[in-house]
């Protein structure tokens, strides 16, 4: 099935423009899209920058999705949020009462073993699910007011997943997989395919976009999968164990990588993982066990090129 036909398919059962104008209508979530940056002079930007915007009305959705600025308000926010699963006869509380703020610009990690709890508080962050009991606010919107295709726009234009099991699809080439999202949002081709190049080009790829996943290494697919959770430039970048089948090497460029997007642009990310090396590069640590909440820490960043 060709890349045409997949998105043919799903566009046909999802309709994303109805879609769109729906959320936009009725939650409100996203401001205007706001003009890029002007052009350098030398016309660099227009030809490799992911997120110029020309002008032109078809290259519009290049820009990030704004979020309205809000002071008096985090930019996630759980309140008493709890998860039951029954099994059974019997209820399985996997999140006790949770309360947590997130503020836009942070790099969070959330850690925790196996068990505590983790996965499905990052479920709930990234609007793959809602709560039993509490709850999830998403820039002061109750997420479970929502209804499901709403919340799919929310998790395709506001938020970048990044799996530790990286969910390329097999059939897809490197670009193929990077260009997925836009064409989901309907981003015009060309615009699509410049952006595919230049985000394939930050992550060391560019000699890799005919490449299938399994022709790839597994930090190189690993990298294709950021690329492609930067696709439509958005604000949250969640990331669930990001290094896990990764070598040290290869790991500690990935977090330099989401490190670097955090500092210069300002992107939320919050990373779920057991691995307490991950801390030093966090602005808050959020330490979870069976469910709870154990302790919140704040951290100060570390320099470039010191370790912590």
């Amino acid at each position: 099935m060709t890349l045409t036909e997949i998105i043919a398919s799903f566009k046909s059962k999802l309709n994303p423009s109805k879609f769109v104008d729906l959320l936009e209508r009725k939650a409100s979530f996203y401001d205007e899209f706001e003009n890029g940056p002007e052009e350098n002079g030398s016309g660099e930007d227009s030809k490799y920058n992911p997120y110029f915007n020309s002008g032109n009305s078809s290259a519009k959705s290049s820009n990030a999705v704004r979020i309205p600025k809000n002071k008096d308000e985090p930019l996630i926010k759980l309140t008493d949020v709890w998860k039951i699963y029954q099994m059974g006869e019997v209820e399985f509380a996997a999140l006790k009462g949770i309360n947590l703020e997130i503020s836009e610009g942070e790099f969070l990690v959330i850690l925790g073993p196996s068990g505590s709890g983790k996965s499905t508080l990052m479920n709930l962050l990234g609007c793959l699910d809602i709560p039993s009991k509490g709850t999830v606010c998403l820039n002061s919107k109750d997420i479970s007011e929502l209804d499901e295709s709403e919340l799919a726009i929310i998790r395709g234009k506001m938020i970048g997943f990044i799996f530790q099991s990286f969910n390329l699809l097999p059939t897809l080439n490197t670009q193929e997989n990077v260009l997925l999202p836009m064409e989901f949002q309907e981003e015009d081709k060309q615009i699509a395919r410049q952006k595919a190049s230049y985000l394939l080009e930050i992550v060391g790829l560019s000699n890799k976009k005919k490449n299938l996943p399994s022709q790839l290494s597994g930090g190189q697919r690993q990298r294709v999968a950021i690329a492609r959770s930067l696709a439509v430039n958005p604000p949250i970048i969640l990331a669930d164990e990001p290094t896990g089948n990764l070598d040290t090497k290869t790991g500690d460029y990935i977090l330099e990588f989401l490190d670097g997007l955090q500092e210069s642009e300002g992107k939320t990310i919050i990373i779920v993982t057991h691995d307490l090396e991950l801390v030093k590069y966090a602005t808050r640590v959020v330490y979870i066990r069976d469910g709870e909440i154990e302790k919140i820490e704040a951290r100060t960043k570390k320099e470039p090129g010191t370790k912590k």
